[in-house]
């Protein structure tokens, strides 16, 4: 193979693994979000919701790419 196939490939596979956790780093995070919800922990519920929308900005960057 050519070299810059190796890359892209590589990049390719990099970028899935990455997309994977991502996903269920965004997943976790709105369950937590739901459960301060719930129990009304409005402050943990805040910042809960910010790191929700890190992990999509990131996953956007990620399609981007």
């Amino acid at each position: 193979m050519h070299f810059g196939i190796m890359i892209a490939l590589k990049l390719k596979s990099t970028n899935f693994f990455t997309m994977n956790e991502l996903k269920q780093q965004h997943q976790n995070a709105k369950e937590q979000a739901t459960f301060f919800m719930k129990n009304g922990q409005i402050n943990d519920y805040f910042k809960a919701l910010l790191e929700i929308n890190r992990y999509k900005r990131l996953m956007v960057a990620i399609v981007a790419n």
